[in-house]
């Protein structure tokens, strides 16, 4: 009876402690809510963020909304706008190295090795004919999202409570273009496995599927002659 009634204290305290946090995060949803519409207006009348490149270091969290505005869904978590540019002129792709910089700063472990595995999976998952060549097509971008969530909201409270993440996004330009064809977002989350599941084997294979289904996207987008 009393480990029982110690469970329900601590279980009690977690859901406590996560509850804070929700109230925390929606005041920060709200908050963005409210300046959305004045910043879909700037970036009616601004090119100023039309690509990933133009946005400060460690910010895109706060900018999520105003990336994807204009965006339609292409697929499973997967958010996509194109232009009207014909692409099959071109026969090759360049991959560049998707980096980190955009990622909230943050002091428990290091970013460097989901990023490095997501760019692994990646560039063997790209079936497109690639050519470090000027006259090929660009393929750029930057994991934005890499977040272990919490194990013990997971454990303890259940309900999709402590979710771990991750999501990148992916540009598209042609040769000599400074704007990008083609842009992408893609996203998914995780919170299964025994007691909360391991937070480090959850964004390895969270940053795993979001590579291979970014590459199928791009394998069957993309069309190069």
């Amino acid at each position: 009876m009393k480990r029982f009634l110690h469970y329900l204290v601590v279980k009690g305290i977690v859901i406590a402690l996560v509850s804070t946090g929700a109230i925390a995060e929606d005041r920060l949803s709200s908050t963005t809510d409210e300046t959305a519409p004045a910043a879909v207006s700037r970036q009616a009348t601004s090119a100023s963020f039309t690509t990933f490149k133009n946005y400060p270091d460690h910010t895109f969290h706060l900018k999520v909304k105003e990336y994807i505005n204009g965006m339609k869904k292409g697929g499973h978590n997967l958010l996509i706008w194109r232009d009207s540019a014909n692409l099959s002129q071109y026969r090759s792709v360049k991959v560049a190295e998707f980096g980190g910089r955009l990622l909230p700063q943050q002091n428990g472990f290091s970013y460097d090795p989901y990023v490095a595995l997501f760019n692994s999976v990646f560039r063997s998952a790209v079936k497109l004919p690639q050519e470090d060549s000027p006259d090929s097509l660009l393929i750029e971008g930057a994991v934005v999202e890499c977040n272990p969530g919490s194990r013990a909201a997971r454990a303890w409270v259940g309900m999709g409570a402590g979710r771990a993440g991750g999501a990148v996004v992916c540009e598209i330009y042609e040769p000599g273009k400074a704007s990008p064809c083609i842009r992408i977002y893609t996203r998914d989350t995780g919170a299964s496995g025994n007691w909360g599941g391991d937070s480090n084997l959850m964004l390895n294979n969270i940053l795993s599927t979001v590579a291979t289904r970014l590459a199928t996207t791009l394998n069957t987008t993309v069309v190069v002659r």
